[in-house]
């Protein structure tokens, strides 16, 4: 993880100190020598307006050498080993970052349900619908580094120092600490630390476990990553020299989308020239454990803590579920309920939580093919009431579109992209909830800032700053990754 916001992030401060001092041309000519990739799917941003970064770390061998690439394993092909969203708020000067765990399970973009981090294999195109699609959150620009641009970063910053509270190992990654104390680390051993997954540590002559696996690098790796930007401003990457051969040692590491442009960057990286780590917003998608899932021990979303999760991380107001003024009685109200989505047995899942809520279900079954921005919802004419009421359960929003064939108390709900769960009426007495299995992963950070989202048309649900319900901004919190007394942390 932050390997890939170091990129994000640094690369637009280094960028920015080199156009001060070198001037447009020399940027420009930099600039121009990171790979380029056309990416489908992306959002425009305007100028000055907050904008998603989509930051992939892949897990391809390609670029390793015979023996990195057998101790990395024997795995052909390449998937986003992780996977975040850093959102940049130019006029707040605030940076947050979303890590979305690789073995969540998702409905993947045009495929089937998945594991996320399977998602790049049909090209960044399709990993950027499926962020979309599953967390209502639009991206405008990517970047990508592998296995040996982390290396590279870390090593042209000379390494970086790391403090163990204990020995610790881990065989899969060829993490091997035997000391406790502070350690310096070269691109390497980072790596090593970066991609454990399988941490252990030995306390009182015992070698014990960390059991969070994916969840607990998470959680290391975002603490890790504000050390590496402060790293980076320590040792000298105000100095043009050193910031030149900086960008020079990773510039050929970095995949870009086709339409991030230098101007962009410079204009962005102008915004945030006094910005500090320590003001790096944190969030981690709240998550159930599944082990009895037919892909394995697997991660699922945890409704609706992870809508609001996803809701803060934009800066997007929260609207409480309840009934519009106006609005029949859920138990008045039919439901049919189509999926749009391809997730096989997500209409039947939805219709058993709307009933917790009191509604009747007329009929579940598949949409025909539709080009959905998001969720919809259709209503008889003079009937919105009861279409903003139903979408105020929804968790990613919905468009409400009048259809004059309809006769109340009937509502059409189509769940399309964006579509991640469904919350309990207010007062209906009933909870949901997805997944199962035990433990749950936790954000931090703070969540406030200006919002973004798309859609057209009349739009209701969380974020959508319409319906029913009493809404609330959410309130900053200290931006701290929740850190064990056994995680390595920085000297």
């Amino acid at each position: 993880m932050r390997r890939r916001l170091l990129v994000g992030c640094s690369l637009l401060l280094v960028f920015l100190v080199v156009a001060t001092t070198a001037g447009y041309g020399y940027v420009h000519y930099r600039f121009n020598q990171i790979r380029s990739v056309k990416v489908p799917g992306l959002h425009k941003s305007g100028s000055g307006h907050p904008f998603n970064l989509l930051v992939v770390g892949s897990d391809s061998r390609e670029s390793l050498d015979e023996a990195d690439g057998g101790r990395y394993g024997d795995v052909g092909g390449q998937r986003n080993d992780v996977t975040l969203v850093v959102r940049i708020e130019p006029a707040r000067k605030r940076i947050s970052m979303l890590s979305i765990p690789r073995d969540l399970v998702v409905p993947i973009a045009g495929a089937g349900e998945n594991r996320i981090n399977a998602a790049l294999t049909g090209g960044p195109g399709q990993l950027v619908k499926t962020v979309e699609q599953n967390f209502g959150i639009p991206i405008h620009h990517y970047v990508l580094i592998d296995f040996d641009g982390f290396r590279a970063i870390v090593d042209a910053l000379g390494g970086i120092d790391v403090r163990f509270p204990y020995p610790s190992r881990d065989a899969k990654s060829g993490l091997d600490v035997r000391e406790a104390g502070c350690r310096h680390l070269n691109g390497g051993r980072a790596l090593a630390l970066a991609r454990s997954r399988y941490f252990s540590y030995q306390a009182d002559g015992v070698w014990r476990s960390d059991p969070w696996a994916d969840l607990g690098r998470i959680r290391r790796q975002q603490a890790f990553l504000q050390a590496l930007l402060k790293a980076a401003l320590d040792k000298g990457l105000t100095n043009p020299v050193r910031a030149n051969a900086f960008v020079g040692s990773l510039v050929h590491e970095v995949t870009k989308d086709s339409a991030l442009r230098v101007t962009e960057v410079i204009r962005t990286g102008a915004a945030f020239r006094s910005f500090s780590p320590s003001k790096l917003a944190t969030y981690t998608l709240p998550v159930n454990v599944a082990s009895e899932h037919p892909l394995g021990d697997v991660l699922l979303l945890k409704q609706p803590d992870a809508g609001a999760v996803v809701d803060r991380f934009l800066g997007r107001e929260t609207t409480a579920p309840a009934a519009t003024p106006g609005a029949a009685a859920p138990a008045s109200t039919q439901v049919s309920i189509l999926n749009a989505l391809g997730t096989a047995g997500l209409a039947a899942t939805t219709a058993t939580k709307l009933r917790g809520s009191g509604y009747q279900i007329a009929t579940v079954g598949n949409a025909p093919s539709a080009d959905l921005a998001r969720s919809q919802i259709a209503y008889a004419p003079g009937r919105l009431a009861d279409a903003k009421t139903l979408a105020s359960t929804l968790i990613g929003g919905a468009t409400l579109v009048e259809d004059p064939s309809l006769t109340a108390p009937h509502l059409t709900l189509v769940l399309g992209p964006g579509f991640t769960g469904i919350r309990p009426l207010t007062g209906s007495g009933s909870a949901s909830g997805s997944g199962s299995g035990a433990g749950s992963g936790s954000a931090s950070g703070s969540g406030s800032g200006a919002g973004s989202g798309s859609g057209t048309r009349s739009t209701s649900g969380a974020g959508s700053g319409s319906g029913a319900g009493p809404t609330t901004k959410t309130k900053p919190k200290k931006a701290v990754p929740d850190l064990r007394p056994y995680d390595p942390r920085p000297c």
